[in-house]
């Protein structure tokens, strides 16, 4: 078999398969296959990197397009679902929004994760890492915070009502304008202004501990 036979041979193989000149369903591939007067010619780009654009022809052609349906298969692989969650080590992780409900999250991490408005209802967060979070609106009704670290989180509006906050470590973290209704504060250590701001607000009984707010933060 000659050398132009056996382009043309190649040629006919692809064509069956693969539309000429259109993108493939990787999506983020596309080949092109042409019959020229020049060896066949295939071409392969990540979508918006026409920089990355690899030529090959001949017996080397075949090479590249395995390379190419392999690499943008990784490109569109879906995410791994404990990602979105935010698993242990995810710091910097924005999660604004979601729902972490009634969920077992204890080897979670949020330091300085991004949770605007993100719900922790009635989850066990038990020492769990908040630090230096953005968690502006969040929710936390009746969830487990007991020993979790609050510290320099930005908890501003948040909603900590029927929450237990026994033992959590809460210094220089912004509390302004939250709800904690019935909310447990034993054995937390707060500034004197923080106290003083709680204080002027507190009520109700948490349904877990049953402990009344104001003497879980022993206002006067």
């Amino acid at each position: 078999m000659n050398a132009r036979t056996a382009r043309h041979a190649i040629t006919s193989s692809w064509a069956k398969g693969l539309a000429l000149n259109r993108r493939s369903a990787t999506k983020g591939c596309r080949v092109d296959v042409a019959r020229r007067a020049a060896p066949t010619v295939v071409r392969c780009a990540a979508e918006g990197h026409p920089a990355h654009l690899r030529e090959r022809s001949g017996s080397s052609a075949a090479a590249l397009l395995a390379t190419c349906l392999a690499s943008a298969t990784l490109l569109f692989a879906p995410m791994d679902a404990s990602a979105v969650v935010g698993g242990k080590g995810n710091a910097s992780t924005p999660l604004s929004g979601l729902d972490l409900s009634n969920q077992d999250l204890r080897n979670n991490d949020y330091t300085k994760s991004v949770l605007k408005q993100t719900k922790f209802d009635g989850s066990n967060l038990t020492g769990v890492s908040f630090f230096a979070c953005f968690a502006k609106g969040a929710t936390f009704q009746g969830a487990n915070l007991s020993l979790a670290d609050l510290e320099q989180g930005d908890f501003e509006g948040a909603d900590f009502t029927n929450a237990v906050l026994e033992g959590a470590f809460v210094n220089a973290a912004n509390l302004t304008g939250i709800k904690f209704e019935g909310s447990d504060w034993t054995d937390v250590v707060l500034r004197k202004d923080v106290y003083q701001q709680l204080c002027a607000k507190a009520s109700g009984t948490n349904p877990t501990t049953g402990v009344d707010t104001r003497d879980s933060l022993s206002c006067e």
